[in-house]
């Protein structure tokens, strides 16, 4: 008997992403940038900062969430969360800028290290001391190496999604499909047991004429 597929994407555990992991470091680790270095009242960009890196995080999670019936709605989701990470960095950016700091490239003597430890540790406690001793421009070029990390997972992650929805389709897809299958498990299904009536029949009509021949032999012997 074949078995049915689910109308339903399979999808995956938002959590155990890694880009999701870093997103939520940029959470925190914004949240502590604004708050050591930025104003606590009257300046815009607080609220901008922390917006954006919410939104990002929060829209991996909505997306995941939506997979299940509407690829669609996943991959506008997980873009938007994408763009709202690249309007964080830009921020990061500007800070430096408007502060005279340094972006650090790798001519710097200390961006190599610092690479390899954004791209190792996806979680808080890696960062949760720095944060509180890193100066700002130490923050700034932490956070925005983070936010290149997690663009470049995020594109990864999109192209993922359109080959997977180039391959399996969306719900519509699935929805034909599962009952298509449905049908043709139900003829499968019904020629069987048509031709199990067809056996059992030549099977009674073998059974009559062995029935019939062992009457008329009887009759013989008992003429004789």
């Amino acid at each position: 008997m074949m078995q049915q597929e689910s109308i339903f994407k399979k999808v995956v555990n938002y959590k155990e992403l890694h880009f999701y992991q870093k997103s939520e470091v940029l959470v925190l680790l914004t949240d502590v940038f604004c708050r050591r270095f930025l104003p606590s009242y009257g300046d815009r960009t607080v609220d901008q900062m922390n917006q954006a890196a919410r939104s990002g995080k929060q829209n991996i999670v909505e997306g995941s969430e939506a997979a299940m019936t509407s690829s669609e709605s996943e991959l506008k989701l997980v873009n938007v969360g994408r763009a709202s990470f690249q309007e964080l960095r830009e921020d990061y950016e500007d800070y430096l800028k408007r502060h005279r700091l340094p972006l650090w490239t790798k001519e710097h003597p200390r961006y190599g290290r610092l690479l390899d430890f954004c791209r190792v540790n996806n979680q808080w406690e890696a960062y949760q001391q720095l944060a509180d001793s890193l100066s700002d421009e130490e923050l700034c070029n932490m956070a925005i190496t983070l936010c290149h990390f997690t663009d470049k997972m995020f594109e990864g992650y999109l192209r993922h999604l359109e080959t997977t929805f180039r391959e399996q389709g969306g719900i519509k897809e699935r929805m034909h499909a599962v009952r298509t299958g449905y049908r043709q498990e139900q003829d499968a299904r019904f020629k069987e047991l048509e031709d199990e009536n067809q056996r059992l029949k030549a099977e009674i009509q073998t059974l009559r004429s062995q029935l019939a021949q062992a009457k008329a032999a009887l009759g013989h012997q008992g003429q004789t």
